[in-house]
């Protein structure tokens, strides 16, 4: 008995109230833990946690909580069945019609002759390999080649 006193003696007075406060919010937080569980459905462990369900029930909780009211949503009116085209203004045209005389110049020029052909070979990534190669396979012999 001597040993639990000295112990006591020992203890602040400020410590023990702490110590004694958070013992009856854990048995209060213990207690209202129980009751809430009791008061909602009992879920079993087979259902998955919806985080969206848990989403908008706590934010129905907090609308009714501060009394915010929500308009219900409404539909969106219904689609045209046939699409509007944009307006085009006087300059919109003549620079569309420009542009597309533009492209036809360019497509008579660039058809299929032989020079347009070989400029889009060589201005591919892989010409430069190619060019090496075919030289190596129709150029002459190694020792034919000149030392330079």
């Amino acid at each position: 008995m001597t040993l639990a006193v000295n112990i006591l003696d020992l203890l602040d007075p400020q410590a023990i109230f702490v110590l004694l406060a958070v013992i009856f919010a854990a048995i209060k937080a213990f207690f209202e833990h129980r009751k809430k569980g009791e008061s909602e459905e009992i879920v079993g462990e087979e259902t998955e946690f919806n985080v969206f369900q848990a989403y908008e029930e706590e934010l129905a909780r907090q609308r009714r909580d501060l009394q915010i009211e929500v308009p219900s949503p409404t539909t969106p009116p219904p689609l045209p069945s046939v699409p509007t085209r944009p307006r085009l203004t006087q300059a919109e045209k003549e620079a569309l019609s420009n542009l597309n005389l533009l492209t036809k110049r360019r497509s008579r020029k660039t058809g299929n002759s032989t020079r347009s052909r070989l400029y889009r070979h060589l201005s591919s990534p892989t010409a430069a390999r190619e060019a090496l190669l075919l030289a190596e396979v129709l150029g002459p012999p190694k020792s034919l080649q000149n030392d330079r």
